[in-house]
């Protein structure tokens, strides 16, 4: 593992600099060292992510589908004497990595201000399991909504899909997913830095191809991953930025970061939404990184994006 430095810039937000000298910042070779990334995952938002929610109802579930790896949800905000959107989230971690814990502190904070329920996946990581595996745990999901989430406390007609990073390609694939194979309205989208198309080859993956958080390299080896040896990249669910009809996707918010190789697909993204009609909600945030999204003990401003999140859960559920 080396880890790389990117070029010195005075941009940068001052602790994402100090961040790019530790071992944080190291370029990890996929998939020889998946389980090193695991750990170093694991270990940077124990560091990086805190909520200030202690108390809250949270209940872990396992589903065992037959045909499917068996896979966990958490459940956070659940009362039954009240019904409430449900937010159903996916971790970021590169497909490779992450966990109920890594996303831990978002889904606390999201629930609590947004008083929604929240719905963390731990959907099943490559290359023990690939794609499309996490998307049909995701159908396993919305199913047992429609016909449990009432003792939750859920309101089934009231569904947010969303994700951060290798999660909001899970969610905006999912979006195409659940159009075709359950046919009902979602209440909205929710995509953090996401990875929406199979090339690697806009601007920012050339002028951030490595020493940000992330590399390249990284990305397009955990994605070839994460597809296996079938898979077909460029489909809408696994390239969400090539599906040829967008009609039926909800309300949608999406943020990038600045020094982020993934950052030009998802603007183009909302872009392609905001032409054919979609209501997009869209923030580049200056001077962070990929990852940002996490970092809430630490920067103030992935507590900024966590509150615009909350922001426009509460709008879309009023409209």
């Amino acid at each position: 593992m080396k880890q790389i430095l990117p070029a010195a810039t005075e941009e940068l937000h001052p602790v994402i600099s100090e961040l790019l000298n530790t071992k944080f910042n190291t370029d990890y070779k996929i998939p020889s060292e998946i389980h090193a990334f695991r750990h170093m995952m694991d270990e940077f938002t124990r560091i990086a992510s805190f909520s200030e929610v202690e108390s809250m109802s949270i209940h872990e579930l396992k589903f065992i589908p037959d045909d499917l790896p068996e896979f966990k949800i958490r459940v956070y905000n659940a009362d039954r004497l009240d019904l409430k959107p449900v937010l159903i989230y996916f971790h970021g971690g590169n497909w490779i990595g992450g966990s109920l814990e890594t996303s831990d502190s978002v889904c606390r904070t999201l629930a609590e201000g947004s008083n929604y329920v929240v719905i963390s996946v731990d959907y099943a990581l490559a290359p023990e399991h690939n794609f499309p595996t996490p998307l049909f745990q995701a159908l396993e999901v919305i199913d047992w909504i429609k016909k449990q989430g009432m003792y939750y406390g859920i309101d089934h007609q009231k569904i947010v899909i969303g994700g951060d990073n290798a999660g909001g390609n899970i969610a905006a694939g999912f979006i195409h997913m659940v159009s075709q194979k359950r046919r009902f309205n979602l209440l909205g989208q929710l995509l953090i830095c996401p990875a929406l198309h199979y090339r690697f080859d806009t601007p920012s993956y050339c002028e951030y191809e490595k020493g940000y958080m992330t590399s390249r390299e990284m990305i397009q080896n955990s994605y070839k991953t994460y597809l296996g040896p079938y898979a077909d990249a460029y489909s809408e669910f696994a390239s969400p930025l090539l599906t040829g009809n967008v009609s039926y996707i909800p309300p949608t918010l999406i943020f990038t970061a600045e020094y982020d190789p993934l950052r030009d697909e998802a603007e183009l993204y909302a872009e392609r939404l905001k032409r054919q009609g979609i209501a997009v909600s869209f923030n580049r945030f200056k001077s962070v990184t990929h990852n940002f999204w996490l970092m809430d003990s630490i920067l103030n401003i992935a507590r900024q994006a966590q509150k615009e999140a909350i922001v426009f859960l509460k709008k879309i559920n009023e409209i």
